[in-house]
């Protein structure tokens, strides 16, 4: 039995794909880990547009209890969606650890303005109009960059709409996380904007946490899957590793 398993999560529309790598250096570590397919995700718009965020967190709490189950002690680390959902688990459980990467506790703010895309205010009206809203093809530069698997050629306004009203119930509650983190984003994310990661670092309850932004070169990229950015993979390997062996020596205790 492993001292310490892992679960981790995928983004919104993603698919395991983008935590393989990770979970691939977890476990050449020594740690277990569990990397689920969230519902609605890896099978069809319909599918992603008839589930939402209760099913999100519903699939990453029942696999957090099967993981403690089998290793007794579990960190939760995700990337986008993902670490919205640790940092959800961290309100209702004790994880030894978390680890957000790129995590959104909103995607679109007034004041001071940020926002992922200009049209979010508009979402209520948007979805009656056009529930699959199309997406633009991405670049071939920018799929060798970051590389990325999941839903591209349409994005589900209700299930968009969804995880936004499950992102305001996280941000109400970062107070409620008191387990270790390790924040990580990059600067210039053009997905989940910046201005996320110190929202959740200067929030949270927990007494050990760091903040690591990191710097981007523009490369026609969002730089928001760090997990597979050729430029911050190996980077954000090394940090959550480090982190997590911390917390299996105990390095770093509950706070």
């Amino acid at each position: 039995m492993a001292d310490l398993g892992i679960l981790l999560l995928h983004g919104f529309g993603g698919e395991p794909f983008e935590m393989s790598g990770l979970a691939a250096a977890l476990e050449a570590a020594g740690f277990a880990t569990a990397v689920p397919l969230l519902p609605g995700h890896g099978t069809s718009e319909q599918d992603w547009a008839a589930t939402g965020w209760g099913d999100w967190l519903a699939a990453a709490e029942a696999e957090y209890l099967r993981l403690e189950k089998e290793c007794g002690r579990v960190a939760c680390c995700g990337l986008s969606m993902g670490g919205s959902l640790c940092l959800a688990l961290g309100q209702r459980h004790r994880p030894a650890g978390l680890v957000t990467l790129a995590a959104p506790v909103f995607l679109f703010r007034l004041f001071p303005y940020a926002a992922a895309d200009w049209r979010l205010p508009l979402l209520p009206l948007l979805r009656k109009l056009r529930p699959l809203w199309p997406s633009s093809p991405r670049s071939e530069a920018s799929r060798q960059r970051m590389p990325w698997q999941g839903y591209e050629k349409f994005v589900s306004l209700e299930a968009l709409a969804s995880f936004m009203a499950g992102l305001r119930q996280v941000r109400q509650g970062l107070a409620r996380v008191r387990s270790p983190l390790l924040v990580v984003h990059a600067e210039k994310d053009g997905t989940a904007p910046a201005a996320n990661a110190p929202e959740i670092f200067q929030n949270v309850g927990s007494e050990q946490k760091e903040l690591v932004l990191l710097p981007v070169t523009p490369d026609g990229t969002s730089h928001h899957v760090l997990t597979t950015h050729y430029d911050h993979r190996a980077q954000v390997e090394d940090l959550v590793r480090n982190f997590m062996q911390n917390v299996k020596n105990g390095g770093i205790e509950k706070g």
